[in-house]
């Protein structure tokens, strides 16, 4: 399909993909946002490899828009880093195919939009993360019950609040044991299965 080997189509294409992606890293859990940044950017590079692409300016547009919604989320006094990223995301997205060209009014709403996007969501996001005390963080989700989405073998998923969250258990769980959450490390759930603290 034409559609699809626009420059302008894939461009957008690919930022979406990013956007959605840096979503899933500001708000980890779910899985959903990170599988679906991840397929729209394989679908993208996918009709990237059909047409006479620029690989480097590609790999410098990744980089460039990762480091600018990635550095802040790391350490908040990267922040002021973060504008270089969108600096290289800019400049390589006017290189990104030989003998086409990526519209330029795309680019700079491509820029603003990833701009705003970061200052008016993600970055509020962070805030309000950040404002949780150590202790709060380290009992968001203790004592929460929860269910294995997939066996647990040292480590797998289960669903806590709605949510998809990678577990460790000291003892296997199958799928589908009610589990209850005993330690919360950063993204990362420990579990047992929910009746051993009823036997207590």
């Amino acid at each position: 399909m034409e559609f699809f080997q626009d420059p302008n189509v894939i461009y957008l294409l690919l930022m979406a993909g990013l956007w959605i992606s840096a979503a899933g890293a500001y708000i980890p859990g779910t899985g959903v946002a990170e599988i679906g940044g991840a397929a729209l950017i394989v679908g993208t590079l996918f009709l990237l490899s059909q047409m006479a692409a620029n690989w480097i300016a590609v790999i410098a547009l990744v980089i460039g828009a990762s480091l600018f919604f990635l550095l802040p989320l790391l350490k908040a006094e990267w922040e002021r880093f973060a504008v270089g990223g969108l600096a290289i995301q800019a400049v390589a997205s006017f290189f990104l195919f030989a003998g086409a060209s990526v519209s330029a009014i795309w680019i700079v709403l491509g820029v603003l939009v990833a701009w705003a996007y970061h200052r008016t969501i993600l970055r509020r996001i962070v805030e309000q993360h950040r404002s949780l005390s150590s202790t709060q963080k380290d009992e968001f989700l203790v004592g929460e019950r929860g269910r294995v989405m997939a066996t647990i073998e040292d480590r797998g998923t289960v669903q806590v609040r709605g949510e998809l969250w990678t577990a460790r258990s000291r003892s296997r769980l199958e799928s589908g044991a009610e589990v209850v959450v005993t330690q919360q490390d950063g993204l990362e759930l420990h579990v047992e299965k929910a009746k051993r603290l009823e036997e207590r």
